[in-house]
């Protein structure tokens, strides 16, 4: 899917560089730049970092953990 994102994206920067020589604004200028920034953010990141996340969690001694996927109260009135 990267790659194919890369591909479309220096296509489009291909396309609006013509767009640039042919017409001198500032809209295929600010295009151009945009196209640029998104194109080295697709081959600068790295698509593994965000699956390898794994959370651990430790605790001291006489503790307990909890992990909850929402808000969590300790100690209310409702216990």
């Amino acid at each position: 899917m990267k790659k194919i994102l890369i591909i479309l994206n220096t296509a489009g920067l291909v396309g609006t560089l013509i767009w640039l020589m042919q017409e001198k604004s500032w809209e295929p200028l600010v295009t151009s730049f945009g196209l640029i920034g998104s194109l080295i953010v697709l081959i600068y990141s790295n698509s593994d970092s965000q699956s390898s996340v794994k959370m651990k969690q430790k605790g001291g001694k006489k503790s307990k953990n909890y992990q909850s996927a929402g808000d969590m109260t300790i100690n209310s009135k409702d216990d």
